[in-house]
């Protein structure tokens, strides 16, 4: 398959709500999609110095980013903002599969997304 863009939002996705700190990391499929040679772009609300915490924590599990609220590439095809990658995962998408969190705000459920990932032939078992 060829590599395609994966745009990831951090806060209930990557890890539990607990913004403005970092939450507990979630159980997520990054290494099997960055062995499959898809590119990582960062994809979230955070700026600044929470942003930058964000950066750090991810480079120290090892994440490879692409991007961070950006797509290098598209400046050379197109003007919009909007950050363009072939799949989104987040926990405000809708369809996403969640499961609870202790104090109540849903997270990403990455057994499902995992298998989801798997069904569209993005990653290998």
């Amino acid at each position: 398959m060829k590599s395609k863009v994966i745009g990831l939002d951090f806060d209930g996705t990557m890890v539990t709500h607990a913004y403005p700190a970092l939450g507990k990391p979630l159980d997520y499929a990054l290494e099997k999609l960055m062995a499959a040679g898809h590119k990582i772009i960062l994809y979230t609300m955070r700026s600044g110095e929470r942003l930058q915490d964000a950066v750090d924590y991810l480079e120290g599990e090892g994440v490879i980013l692409y991007g961070v609220n950006e797509n290098k590439t598209q400046k050379h095809w197109t003007e919009s903002p909007k950050i363009y990658c072939n799949y989104y995962i987040d926990d405000l998408s809708i369809g996403i599969p969640l499961e609870a969190q202790v104090n109540g705000r849903p997270v990403v459920d990455w057994v499902e997304v995992e298998e989801l990932l798997y069904e569209c032939g993005l990653i290998d078992e």
